[in-house]
């Protein structure tokens, strides 16, 4: 069947000579050739190479013809299927984790019975993964870089990191499944990441502020409307704008602008120490209005008798005056508007964060963002107004 054998090529001559079945080698220097095959397909004859002798041997040769004439016999041409072939590799070198991401999502979404687990996934990828795993291919991602996406926010932001892992997880293992990625799956917890992260159901959780449900949040601000004292007015600005306690007690009439609807907090009042600007939804403005018409002096929230701001605890005697059977404190309102803009699944957490003015959980995430997210965070805390006083009951 096979006319030539590994030792005759080397002393072949030169010129084209014939192994059999196609496969022909072509000598122009003595122990040196070019693999070829000849074949027909649709009454055209084309020829195809197979590399170079020595690198490739008489045996990988006759493979790689037998791997071509199966295609011809099944119609399909050894050239085009090879062109695919390396437009589909030079895909996966230029492929990302995003492309990916993004295929994985598009596939599964339909069978998600939650409509905002879309929208979801998108966010807590768009969010902690893509700024660290879309800097290189997606075929060199390593354990290192999905450790790098998850150890800043393990112990801050546990439940959220470890979502994040398994969301990770699933992506490789799609990947893998669809021949784009060929080693283990760095996001796999056993065998992987428990070796490296501390167990995420051990982690001591901090104490948190007692806050209300954001599902009794509207009925609460509601009967808070019916308060007109300066505590009162206080505590709608607070959870209107979602600030801490010292911001509100300390703001100044000079740091808003109401026609373009934001306040601007210098950075000597930040905790994280840097200017913070706030988007004012409707309803804040108002307020902010009303004050403005009852007195003259710096403070938003000024003490009539002794011309400085109210205390830093005026709000939360007002609550435990008002409202003795609610057990929440100030600073619970903020985890309050938090669970509401998470729950609504349509809002990047990153987004969310800066309307906390939440310090990022890495220095990459910061580079990759470069914007504060403004807009986002104006319809986000009009979003909130709107969900706290259900537009009509606002006067």
């Amino acid at each position: 069947m096979y006319k030539l054998n590994a030792k005759a090529i080397i002393g072949l001559s030169s010129g084209k000579h014939h192994d059999g079945r196609g496969l022909y080698i072509s000598i122009k220097t003595k122990g040196l050739g070019k693999w070829s095959y000849r074949y027909r397909l649709h009454k055209v004859s084309r020829e195809m190479g197979l590399g170079r002798f020595p690198d490739v041997s008489l045996r990988e040769a006759r493979e790689k013809a037998d791997d071509a004439r199966r295609m011809v016999a099944r119609s399909k041409d050894p050239l085009v299927e090879k062109k695919k072939a390396k437009i589909l590799q030079e895909q996966k070198q230029n492929q990302r984790f995003s492309d990916v991401a993004n295929m994985f999502i598009d596939t599964n979404k339909s069978a998600w019975r939650n409509p905002k687990s879309e929208q979801q996934w998108r966010n807590t990828i768009n969010t902690y993964a893509l700024p660290i795993l879309d800097k290189k291919p997606f075929s060199d991602i390593n354990k290192d870089d999905v450790i790098e996406v998850l150890l800043p926010i393990w112990v801050s932001k546990t439940e959220t990191a470890r979502r994040l892992q398994q969301r990770l997880s699933r992506i490789f293992v799609f990947a893998k499944t669809r021949e784009w990625y060929f080693k283990d799956d760095p996001a796999s917890w056993r065998g992987h990441l428990i070796n490296v992260l501390p167990d995420p159901y051990k982690i001591q959780r901090r104490k948190h502020h007692a806050s209300l449900h954001q599902k009794e949040a509207p009925l609460f601000f509601k009967q808070l409307m019916e308060r007109d004292t300066l505590s009162a007015l206080a505590l709608k600005l607070q959870m209107l704008t979602a600030t801490r306690t010292k911001e509100i007690i300390q703001a100044e009439f000079d740091e808003f602008d109401l026609d373009r609807k934001i306040w601007t907090i210098p950075e000597e009042k930040m905790k994280a120490g840097k200017e913070h600007s706030i988007p004012l939804s409707d309803q804040a403005v108002t307020i902010i209005n009303t004050l403005r018409r009852l007195h003259n002096h710096k403070y938003l929230f000024t003490n009539l008798d002794t011309g400085r701001h109210i205390s830093n605890g005026a709000m939360l005697v007002f609550l435990k005056k008002n409202f003795p059977n609610l057990k929440v404190t100030v600073h619970g309102f903020r985890s309050t508007f938090t669970n509401w803009a998470e729950e609504q699944g349509k809002y990047p957490f990153n987004a969310i964060d800066f309307c906390l003015a939440h310090q990022l959980p890495s220095q990459v995430i910061k580079a990759y963002l470069r914007t504060d997210l403004f807009p986002i965070r104006k319809q986000i805390m009009q979003d909130w107004a709107n969900y706290l006083i259900n537009e009509t009951d606002y006067g």
